[in-house]
């Protein structure tokens, strides 16, 4: 049965930043498809909370979830991501490509086995999703759903680190393969069958965001401190910060933005 509401698939969105993502299209009265890598659980739970307590959630029209777990890094997987998400709700609107490879490296430390698992994670993995994903968002763009506003879109999750003057050597294997999806972005905008069909292709690039992945990996709080101090508001910024700006980039309202780069970090970097 093909869906009555707009469908918004969100990668890595078991948690954090995606996690938020896919809450907020809910309560925008997306259908949502959670996929997840490991933590069925984390996803599930993110399922729960849109099928259950959302108030866009009625029982005439609920807005619905499911979670899959793939790792777009395989194609294959990526192919039965789609694949579900077209078994279940029949069309695809929005495609938000968060998930990623996080691990700092520099040069020094970079192995040949690090850099493919990088690289397969962000940016092969989106491209081929990209490509895959394509004649169902062509379908969704070509046949909106009645009174709902908006068109096809994907959105892609990049970094501030990629513009700012304190990034550091160990930023360098992270920084290429985010480099490269803005690239990805920019030029998936000029192509006349995404952004020249009306598929608009943007990236939201957040500066450090106060998640549970950052509190992990920086477990000083002075360093923490030191973070939010960069910020002209003092504060790190939260996984809300950048659902909004998703939020916006898959509404009508940005229907004539694309190729943009949207530096989501408070004004730490401008």
């Amino acid at each position: 049965m093909t869906s009555t509401r707009r469908v918004a698939l969100v990668t890595g969105s078991s948690r954090g930043i995606g996690r938020a993502i896919a809450l907020r299209l809910a309560e925008d009265g997306f259908n949502i498809v959670v996929n997840y890598h490991s933590n069925a659980a984390k996803a599930q739970e993110v399922v729960d909370l849109i099928s259950n307590t959302l108030p866009t959630s009625t029982n005439l029209n609920p807005v619905r979830a499911i979670a899959v777990q793939a790792n777009i890094a395989d194609i294959d997987q990526g192919r039965k991501l789609l694949a579900e998400t077209i078994a279940a709700f029949g069309r695809l609107d929005v495609v938000v490509l968060n998930a990623a490879w996080l691990y700092y490296e520099s040069i020094h430390d970079m192995t040949e086995e690090s850099y493919l698992e990088a690289f397969d994670t962000n940016v092969k993995g989106p491209m081929f999703f990209a490509k895959l994903a394509h004649p169902h968002l062509a379908k969704a763009q070509s046949t909106p759903i009645p009174n709902t506003a908006g068109g096809a879109r994907i959105i892609t999750v990049s970094t501030t680190l990629t513009s700012l003057s304190l990034v550091q050597g160990d930023h360098f294997l992270y920084c290429a393969t985010k480099g490269a999806l803005e690239q990805v972005t920019r030029t998936l905008a000029k192509d006349k069958s995404f952004g020249g069909s009306g598929i608009t292709v943007n990236s939201v690039a957040p500066g450090p965001i106060d998640t549970e992945g950052l509190r992990q990996d920086i477990k000083d709080e002075a360093a923490l401190g030191f973070f939010a101090g960069l910020h002209p508001e003092g504060r790190l910024g939260e996984v809300e910060d950048v659902a909004g700006v998703v939020r916006f980039l898959a509404s009508d309202a940005a229907r004539w933005v694309n190729g943009q780069i949207l530096r989501v970090n408070g004004g730490m970097a401008v």
